[in-house]
């Protein structure tokens, strides 16, 4: 993860043809041959941590809670599957135990997104789950496979400060492109070691900022995107210096990367 190769992250696991952040999806981009899954944390009212996108239910699960006012086993009578298809009817949401329990027995990296932010969930319950995943990922032994990553730039800042070199920290955003739901008191170069750059207006593409590119790298910062899978974007991003794509469709960027010649 020091930038030695490129490498494909599968977006909440293979989310084209299985639902988002599902042990389905994640054992359907293992298949694939990713290098990397990655997925989002949230933090149950009693304590436990799952793997969600959205705090909100609604989306996936047709049901209008934040799942952070929810108990682990109120979360776990929900449904995140039939809202992709009745193939999946009754998929459960994984535990970050579970998932833990399943990709430390594999190569794979995992980029943990914590979506519980501050100013939505308070500073004891989004430092308190970031807490727990470095105390779960220390237990499975997944220092070296594992980056963190969030909007939040005080629950990353959180983070520098107890984990010394255990781990790559993974911003989002720089420069033109912020998308940080806080700021830090340590400088961003200081603070991250990825960075995934998003446009800052709705519709622009990432690699149009080429400033970007030359910023974290300048800053040690290795660059990294979350893009269309279209081969003359990732051409562009490559050029520019990119070192990770988080793909939504890992079986076309596989593709791409393998024409392109950056994987086997």
């Amino acid at each position: 993860m020091k930038g030695n190769r490129v490498i494909l992250a599968a977006h909440r696991g293979e989310k084209k043809h299985h639902p988002e952040n599902t042990m389905p999806a994640f054992e359907a981009a293992l298949a694939v041959g990713v290098d990397m899954i990655e997925t989002d944390v949230h933090m149950t009212a009693d304590g436990e941590l799952i793997i969600m996108h959205d705090r909100s239910a609604l989306r996936t699960a047709g049901v209008d809670r934040f799942v952070t006012d929810m108990t682990f086993a109120e979360v776990r009578q929900l449904d995140v599957g039939s809202w992709f298809g009745d193939t999946f009817a009754g998929t459960k949401i994984p535990s970050v135990k579970e998932f833990l329990e399943w990709v430390s027995k594999t190569d794979l990296l995992v980029n943990w997104e914590l979506k519980d932010y501050p100013a939505e969930v308070g500073e004891d319950a989004a430092f308190g789950c970031a807490d727990k995943l470095i105390a779960m990922i220390r237990t499975y032994g997944m220092e070296r496979r594992s980056m963190v990553n969030s909007f939040s730039n005080r629950v990353l800042e959180h983070i520098y400060h107890q984990i010394g070199n255990e781990f790559p920290i993974h911003g989002q955003g720089i420069y033109h492109c912020r998308r940080t739901k806080d700021e830090a008191v340590v400088a961003e170069e200081t603070l991250f070691d990825w960075c995934c750059l998003y446009p800052e207006e709705a519709g622009r593409n990432p690699v149009e900022f080429a400033d970007n590119f030359e910023y974290c790298k300048a800053h040690g910062i290795l660059p990294c995107v979350c893009i269309p899978d279209l081969e003359d974007t990732y051409a562009k991003a490559l050029e520019m210096g990119c070192k990770m794509f988080t793909s939504n469709d890992v079986h076309e960027a596989d593709r791409i990367l393998k024409k392109l010649g950056y994987r086997i």
